[in-house]
């Protein structure tokens, strides 16, 4: 009980906050649905004088009835369009608050676990319903007001009306089983939906369609697409079907009751009384149906809402455990960044990808991460960014945890280019801006930056220069080539020029062997110049014939530091490292 509590009042809360006006408003329809539960009195008063031909009753009765409609359709119709515009502003803010918790989670873990993602599709799938929860909740608060009314006036005029109100009480009760059939729809479908949303994006992408055409695999993912539709939608007919044939039996029920009680009342009552109880029963069917109708939409988005708590929970959750730290990061590296006993798992994952690293990162040293695809190199940078906490050992920083530091400040003290690069699809001046916002409109320091990646030539190969805009699918954007966009993405990092850590994690895969090498000779050369305080600069690649310049060469093998030292005393050690430089050395010559 207290989570829907929670649950309502995450609803009712954030759509008041959207538009309060609007939410004001929306209660004048509950004054509406009282006058409507007063007109079959008018209509007793009717019958009953047109029976006896008394005029002063008739002509009573027809102007309340037309002075009742008018006043609670406009009413309800100011309350309609209330609950539209509500509905929409209220969505919006939902969707800020998912977007805003998503990517405000410190850690990388969530957007690769399977119960998270899962979590979230729903959550996606149903955020309408939260745009919408507090219409779906008016219209049912207003629909049980309309049956307590309802209840009130029948117990007053005829009694044995009451039995018609118990014959509707299976349809209240049967909304707890279709919450149930349809939650277990959504938790079923959740993982199915996100495959269908997969393949969606294959037939629809520009780089799969390449490859969907060459391999002729457009019939192979259409059969998927459907199958997988097939499989999402599956649970969902499932539960609607017995949602239905619940409903024809709830409905068979009550039409039953209600027939005998009319035929009863038609043995011993007056005319007026008659069509005061079928008014009533109509309504009073309106009523249960649309009760039960809007308790299913209102379950959706409680259900809904219940997932966006969980969302919260989550965020505050990781952040309370993981991220905890108050401490600004050093202004200068003085010892350097030392590992003790590091090892990190993945979720679900049957063995670890670090197991027990214990090494020195020496401040100011250019310091090269080698080894093979899968040795745990990008995961050891993802551990000294922060994306990441070990599950074991810890990290420290001039003999302080890293978990002591406020995570933002320390990411803020750094700076990474990345081998899965985003690409920003801005203008070529706001995606390498973004690596340093308080210079993001700053000509002059994106075009140092693009100096210091060794792109100088990229603006003047634009047809706008810095304000071309990227990406082919918008009006005058263009594409860039693989490497481009690399040096777009390494131009990007190199804005924070004085950075504490400075990562390039494999940034050059989409370039020669050659020209990695003298990338690497360059940003080694102005990272000594500048390593007045103590910055680490880490190169990251699995070719081992450019890491020469490196002060220090670390070789990962199977999540473990193999080797460590300059090229010179590895080669000398003629080990692991030397095995494999002289291996690549020799695809070179």
């Amino acid at each position: 009980m207290r989570e829907v509590v929670q649950q309502i009042f995450l609803l009712t809360g954030t759509a008041v906050r959207a538009s309060p006006g609007r939410a004001a408003i929306c209660l004048l329809e509950m004054v509406g649905t009282l006058i409507t539960v007063l007109s079959p009195l008018w209509l007793k008063v009717l019958v009953d004088g047109a029976v006896a031909h008394d005029r002063g009753a008739i002509v009573l009765a027809v102007v309340a009835l037309m002075v009742s409609a008018g006043v609670a359709f406009a009413l309800t119709l100011a309350g309609n369009h209330a609950r539209i515009g509500l509905a929409e502003r209220a969505g919006f803010e939902f969707d800020r608050q998912i977007a805003e918790l998503t990517s405000r989670i410190p850690s990388l873990e969530h957007q690769e676990r399977a119960d998270y993602l899962d979590q979230l599709e729903v959550i996606r799938e149903q955020r309408s319903a939260l745009g919408n929860a507090l219409r779906f909740l008016l219209v049912l608060v207003r629909s049980m007001l309309f049956s307590v009314a309802t209840l009130v006036v029948a117990a007053t005029v005829e009694p044995r009306l009451l039995i018609v109100m118990v014959a509707g009480l299976p349809a209240l009760i049967g909304t707890r089983y279709r919450y149930r059939w349809k939650s277990d729809a959504e938790q079923a479908s959740a993982a199915r939906w996100r495959l269908t949303r997969h393949l969606g994006e294959l037939v629809t992408s520009a780089s799969a369609g390449m490859e969907l055409r060459i391999f002729n695999l457009r019939g192979e993912i259409r059969s998927r697409l459907r199958r997988s539709v097939d499989a999402a939608g599956a649970p969902y007919v499932a539960a609607d079907r017995k949602s239905a044939l619940l409903s024809f039996a709830e409905s068979a029920f009550f039409l039953l009751v209600a027939g005998l009680v009319i035929g009863w009342l038609v043995l011993d009552s007056t005319p007026g009384t008659v069509a005061l109880a079928i008014a009533m029963l109509a309504g009073l069917q309106s009523a249960a149906v649309q009760s039960a109708w809007m308790a299913a939409h209102a379950a959706d988005s409680l259900r809904t809402a219940g997932r966006l708590l969980w969302l919260r929970s989550y965020a505050a959750r990781v952040a309370r455990e993981q991220y905890a730290g108050t401490l600004r990061p050093p202004t200068e590296l003085r010892e350097g960044i030392a590992l003790e006993g590091v090892s990190f798992r993945y979720h679900g994952a049957e063995s670890s990808s670090l197991r027990d690293v214990s090494l020195v990162l020496p401040a100011g040293a250019v310091v090269a991460l080698v080894g093979e695809n899968g040795a745990g190199k990008s995961t050891l940078v993802k551990l000294l960014t922060g994306l990441y906490r070990p599950t074991g050992g810890r990290i420290l920083v001039d003999g302080v945890d890293l978990t002591e530091f406020d995570v933002e400040a320390w990411r803020s003290s750094g700076s990474a280019a990345f081998q899965d690069y985003a690409k920003f699809e801005f203008s070529v001046r706001e995606s390498v801006g973004v690596g340093l916002l308080r210079s993001f409109d700053d000509a002059s320091a994106v075009r140092t930056a693009l100096h210091r990646a060794a792109a100088d030539e990229l603006e003047g190969s634009l047809p706008a220069g810095l304000a071309t805009q990227l990406g082919p699918t918008w009006e005058g954007g263009v594409d860039l080539s693989g490497g481009q966009w690399q040096k777009v993405a390494l131009a990007r990092a190199l804005m924070r020029q004085e950075p504490l850590l400075l990562v390039f994690d494999e940034p050059t895969s989409a370039l020669d062997a050659p020209t990695e090498h003298a990338l690497f000779e360059r940003y080694a050369a102005a990272a000594r110049a500048g390593a007045t305080r103590g910055a680490i600069t880490l190169l990251v690649t699995h070719r081992f014939s450019t890491v020469r310049v490196a002060d220090l060469i670390l070789v990962l093998s199977d999540g473990e530091v193999a080797e460590y030292g300059s090229h010179e005393e590895l080669i000398a050690a003629q080990g692991h490292y030397a095995a494999l430089y002289h291996l690549q050395a020799a695809g070179y010559r």
